[in-house]
Order: structure tokens, then sequence, then C-alpha cells
């Protein structure tokens, strides 16, 4: 039996898109029932002005942007966890605090040091800037 030429392409077209509406339900879903993500989003939007404003550099950007995703990954991979552990277990267990403890952890280090980027990246052309307007 023939193949229809297109029928492959259709497939791999039909799972992509597939791929990406899973996705975006997964984002929808960790933003609708994690607050912290809010905050994240609320301190991104922040970070992105903020370096229209001092025109940052390509640099500066490229690791601004790969410390948003990262940040932003690790949250979404603290919150799965989370979610999976909750489903396996019915009650309380040291164990299952320990897991949710850890993740936690790995999500404020996180957090923290995407901080210490920011204030790294923007202090410089932050002050520039200011004393520019001063007249400094």
């Amino acid at each position: 039996m023939a193949r229809k030429k297109g029928s492959k392409r259709a497939k791999v077209r039909t799972r992509l898109k597939n791929k990406f509406t899973n996705a975006a339900r997964g984002v929808y879903t960790a933003f609708k029932e994690e607050s912290t993500l809010i905050v994240y989003l609320i301190a991104i939007i922040i970070a992105i002005g903020l370096g229209i404003w001092v025109k940052l550099d390509v640099i500066s950007w490229s690791i601004i942007i790969l410390t948003i995703g990262v940040l932003l990954g690790f949250e979404f991979l603290n919150t799965s966890i989370e979610n999976f552990v909750d489903l396996l277990s019915f009650e309380y267990d040291i164990k299952v605090k320990k897991i949710k403890d850890i993740c936690a952890a790995a999500s404020i280090i996180n957090a923290i040091l995407s901080v210490v980027i920011g204030f790294l990246i923007y202090l410089p052309p932050l002050i520039e800037k200011i004393s520019d307007m001063v007249g400094v």
C-alpha cells in the first residue's frame, strides 16, 4: 500500500502543534496554581523595562534572558515535582517533606542568584544613567 506524500509531514506538524499546546497549558496551569510565578513575572517585566531604559548590550541581554529561563525552568520543575509527590503520598510523610524542602531550596537559591546576577548587570549602567540625569 502506497503512502500519501504529505501524510508524514502532517503527522509531524500535528505532533509539534500538540507539544506546544500541552506546553502552553502547562504554563497556564503553573501560573494559575503557583503564586511565586506571578511575583517572578512582575520582576521579569521590571527587568526587561529597566534593561530597555539603561540600554543593555547584547551580552547583558543574553545573560538576563538565560537567567530568566533558568529561573522559570527551576520554578516549573519545583512545582511539577511537588505536584507529583502530592499525587503519590496521601498522608504526611517525612520523606515527602524532605523532597519538597530540597526542591524549595533549589528554587530559592536560584532566585537569590538571579537577583545577584541582576545587580551585577544592572547596577553599573543604572549608576551611569542616573549620574547623567543628575549631571554629575
